[in-house]
This record gives structure tokens, sequence and C-alpha cells, in this order.
């Protein structure tokens, strides 16, 4: 089976890929890694765009997010005795399969080259572009979607972050069929993910992208044998959101939650290494 992978190079992405990656690396034939930022801004006016928007916190837990496991993922590149953990550009790098980087993904030059491998699977993890028709209608199996909340609730950015700002017992790790609509695709499986006591944003979505890592194997496997089956969302439940406004993190941290603490950082990297 060919498989084209849309993805963004990030530690949560590589979260759910990992195992994939390696128990699938003969049939993947092409990685598209978005290199698009908010909108078509650049760093710093999407910096600045952040803070205007999303407040100094969320803006601080994005770039802290970023940098502490860049500095990782250079760590790693470096030292090529390090195991790579982090990144699945990365990966792709050592493992040499076939990539490129996309600041639009439904550009004619990207979509060309998907369609030149005539994919059989794309499957899309933490792809920060609306993919369009053209694209969707390429592979013979469909189009797949990772995306870490209980879908039709929290369709679209961050759910992990507005799950806690409103306070829910839940979230989940869900694999659906892609659509026009974004978010809106027959799902193929969902799993609960619960919200525990002083939670936060990165540990409840690092818990959502390790249950989809568990889960994503298996799905392709029922894709590629016919065995998979699927139920049409009741879109009348649908809830969307977008990027986190500042009233959204203060009712998180009013909920008794964070975004992120420094153990949350040591507990994903060494629990990382020890499970995938």
């Amino acid at each position: 089976m060919k498989i084209i992978i849309l993805t963004n190079d990030n530690f949560f992405s590589f979260t759910v890929l990992k195992k994939f990656l390696k128990l699938r690396k003969n049939d993947i034939k092409l990685i598209v890694f978005s290199s698009a930022l908010i909108g078509k801004r650049g760093t710093v006016e999407s910096i600045k765009w952040s803070i205007q928007n999303t407040g100094w916190r969320h803006t601080l837990f994005k770039l802290n997010v970023y940098g502490i496991f860049k500095v990782l993922k250079l760590t790693c590149r470096v030292l090529t005795f390090v195991p790579n953990k982090y990144s699945s550009y990365l990966w792709v790098q050592r493992n040499g399969i076939k990539n490129i980087k996309a600041p639009n993904i439904n550009l004619p030059v990207i979509v060309e080259k998907i369609r030149q491998i005539n994919p059989d699977l794309i499957v899309s993890v933490s792809m920060n572009q609306i993919v369009k028709k053209e694209i969707l209608e390429m592979p013979s199996k469909q189009c797949i979607n990772v995306h870490c909340a209980p879908l039709p609730r929290y369709g679209g950015m961050s759910p992990y972050v507005w799950a806690l700002a409103n306070n829910e017992d839940h979230s989940a790790a869900t694999i659906h069929y892609m659509e026009e609509g974004l978010d809106e695709g027959d799902i193929i499986v969902q799993e609960k993910v619960p919200v525990v006591e002083n939670d936060s944003a990165f540990s409840l979505f690092y818990r959502c992208c390790l249950k989809a890592a568990e889960l994503l194997p298996k799905v392709v496997n029922t894709i590629e044998d016919g065995t998979v089956s699927a139920r049409e969302q009741d879109l009348t439940k649908k809830t969307y959101f977008s990027w986190p406004t500042k009233e959204c993190v203060r009712n998180l941290h009013k909920n008794g939650y964070k975004l992120a603490g420094i153990s949350d950082f040591i507990l994903a990297i060494f629990r990382h290494r020890s499970r995938l």
C-alpha cells in the first residue's frame, strides 16, 4: 500500500507517528511537512499576532514547547548516537524517506507531487493547513486524520486547551475520514482520554497523542484488509473552536489547570523514551 503522510514537524505529531513510521516504513512513499505558521505571517508577525489574540501566557506556552523540543531535536541531529525521540523530519532524513516542505499544501506543484505517487491512503497528523478537495479525492482508500478531541465536539484548534477551559472531564483520540468540512468525516475509532486532577494542557494533549499512536497502526491495518468500519458524525452536536482566546486561558486557570509545568516536559521526555 502506498501511503502519504501530511504533518507538521513537532514533538506531539512525532509522538503519534513514531510507531507507525517504523511499522510502515516500506509503504510510506512521501511525507509532506507543513512549513506554514499562523496564516501567511512570518515568525515575528506570528508571535505578535499570538500575543494580541491569545495572550502572553498561551504564546509563552507555545514558544516553550517549540523551543525545548527544538533544542532536543538539534541535539539528536548533532550527536547522531542520541536516539531521535522528537522529530519526524529527523527520522525521515535518517531513513531516506522522500519528503517535501509545503508553505501551502494546495499549491499546484505540491498537488502534482502527491498525484505522481498515486497514493492508496493519505494520513494527516497535526497538519495545520486546510487540505482541499483535489487532494482529498486522490487516494483509492481515502484520507484519514488524527484529531485529539471527542468529535463532533471540539473540532478545530487546540481542543486540549478549550477542554480544560470548559471544565470537561475527558478529551479523546479520534481517527476519522477527511472531508471538505473541517473535522467532519465519518469516525473510524474514538477512545476517551480522561482529564485528571491538576491536569495541564500539555499533559492532556500528550496523553491523547499516546492513545492515537496506539490506534493509528490498527486503523490502517483494517483499511488495508478491507475490514474497516466507520460511523457518521452527528453534526447537530458539532462544536468548533479556533485559537484559544485570552478568556479561554483565564478560564483554564480558574478551573485549577495550567498550560504546562516543568514536570510535564521532564515526564514527556522520559516517558517518551520508555513507551515508544
